[in-house]
């Protein structure tokens, strides 16, 4: 039998997720110091043996007001498997304890187990979400030898990181100066812009790299020609894995890009990482998808993709309802 606990410390929080083998970094502890510098409700829960006292889950919640009003999370919750389902119930009868269900209209869980767990979720109540609110899937690639890296690549990425190393006028920097970040967002702007999407805040960006920053987590790749920035990636490393979480280029015809994914990769290495999970591709092949180029260029640096279970919503309040059609109708316009 389980019980549940708040306000795990910071050590013990992130140590659960190492020892669990954690494959993402937003239910990390720094991560809801970002949601909570923001001037959102962050709540962090633990769940414990009864007898033993021992730490099989955690669960970090956000709280998102607004139109949709609801809360949310992101890649989580992290609970050994034998427990999920009585977490689960746990963590739902929590927050009508506390009266959660009073504050926000739904619960939405982007959960970070495998998309076979499904069922699970439904049998609690949980239905599809209409919309998503992080990656569904991840694209993960071993961190090996170099000749063994280079070896997985298609033909054309082998090629290309290949030249990028032979041309010293093609630099990449890398840094965790934060005055810097000013470069990244300038050609982050650029690609929002040509590329029509909306992107995250400034403000958003800039408290991620600080927090994790705080810890040498997070890295900062500008990519030069010469004298000019035209290409930069914000890399978190957690878990023995780096996430390539934000990145911009400006279209030119010189390898930059292909040099900075190696020089990242090689980062990975140093540190000693597991896996360099590239983040999330277009979910289906086809070439009219706005993300389908970007998917074919992390795919091009091999791996494997990771399918995680699909996000699901438990209602709080019939309203939620209005909600649901609202993001459905927005999804199928996109």
């Amino acid at each position: 039998m389980l019980t549940i606990e708040k306000s795990i410390n910071k050590e013990k929080w992130n140590e659960f997720l190492d020892d669990n083998q954690y494959i993402s970094f937003l239910q990390d502890f720094e991560y809801g110091e970002i949601e909570k510098s923001l001037g959102r409700e962050v709540l962090r829960l633990g769940f414990f043996l009864k007898e033993s006292k021992e730490l099989v889950g955690i669960c970090q919640l956000v709280g998102y007001k607004g139109k949709r009003n609801g809360l949310v999370i992101h890649h989580g919750p992290v609970i050994k498997e034998q427990y999920l389902e009585e977490a689960l119930k746990l963590m739902i009868n929590f927050l009508k304890e506390q009266k959660y269900n009073h504050k926000y209209k739904f619960l939405r869980i982007n959960p970070i187990e495998s998309d076979d767990k499904i069922s699970t979720f439904k049998k609690l109540g949980f239905i599809l979400a209409p919309t998503y609110a992080v990656s569904e899937n991840f694209w993960l690639k071993k961190i090996q030898k170099d000749e063994d890296m280079i070896k997985e690549m298609n033909s054309s990425h082998k090629k290309l990181v290949l030249d990028s190393l032979k041309k010293p006028f093609l630099e990449i920097e890398k840094t965790n100066d934060q005055s810097k970040l000013d470069i990244f967002w300038k050609i982050y702007e650029d690609l929002a812009r040509r590329k029509k999407f909306i992107p995250y805040s400034k403000e958003f960006i800039f408290k991620e790299f600080e927090i994790f920053n705080k810890g040498n987590k997070a890295l900062l790749f500008l990519g030069k020609i010469e004298v000019d920035y035209v290409s930069a990636a914000i890399v978190i490393f957690s878990h023995r894995n780096a996430f390539y979480h934000h990145s911009a280029s400006y279209p030119v015809k010189e390898p930059i890009n292909y040099k900075l994914q190696w020089e990242i990769i090689k980062e990975a290495q140093k540190r000693k990482c597991y896996f360099y999970n590239f983040w999330g591709i277009a979910r289906k092949e086809n070439s009219s998808h706005p993300w389908y180029g970007l998917s074919q260029f992390k795919k091009g640096f091999g791996g494997s993709l990771v399918k995680l279970c699909p996000a699901v919503d438990y209602r709080f309040k019939n309203s939620y309802w209005l909600i649901y059609l609202y993001e459905k109708v927005s999804r199928k316009k996109l």
